[in-house]
């Protein structure tokens, strides 16, 4: 059976396997030669990846915050990877890539379990149900916590 840390696990996964090309040159600080250049794209990649939990409402001690709220710890999360590692997930071999895209994978989801909490929103999933907003209010209430409006 598939814990809840499992369920991060993998969306950070799918992020960062599904991550075009240049982008995650740019994230490794390379350039379309593999040249080092200087590291970009952090703050868009940590967009994504709070994205990836848009069916979770996130607590953070007892305020509740949607996805968006978590994005600045995420970047500063991406910023704490290695630069080896990065570029070991731009690889030309694909199992190095893959190593190195699931080691970054744990860090990540091992840096945010430490920080919140995550709860599932309840029969709700960010891509089939037609008002989020409204089933977070209901399941959450409204007004609590700062992170409370999207």
């Amino acid at each position: 059976m598939r814990t809840l840390a499992d369920e991060i696990g993998t969306a950070i996964e799918v992020d960062l396997a599904v991550m075009p090309p240049h982008q995650r040159r740019a994230y490794a600080g390379l350039d379309q030669y593999r040249r080092p250049v200087e590291v970009r794209g952090v703050q868009e990649l940590a967009k994504g990846i709070a994205e990836s939990f848009g069916a979770f409402a996130i607590f953070d001690v007892e305020t509740v915050l949607r996805s968006p709220a978590i994005a600045p710890f995420v970047t500063q999360t991406l910023y704490a990877i290695p630069l080896e590692l990065r570029r070991a997930a731009c690889d030309r071999d694909r199992l190095k890539a893959e190593g190195a895209r699931k080691e970054m994978a744990r860090i990540i989801s091992a840096a945010l379990l430490a920080r919140y909490h995550f709860e599932p929103l309840k029969h709700v999933s960010a891509s089939c149900h037609p008002n989020w907003e409204q089933a977070f209010e209901q399941q959450f209430g409204a007004g609590r916590g700062e992170g409370s409006s999207r």
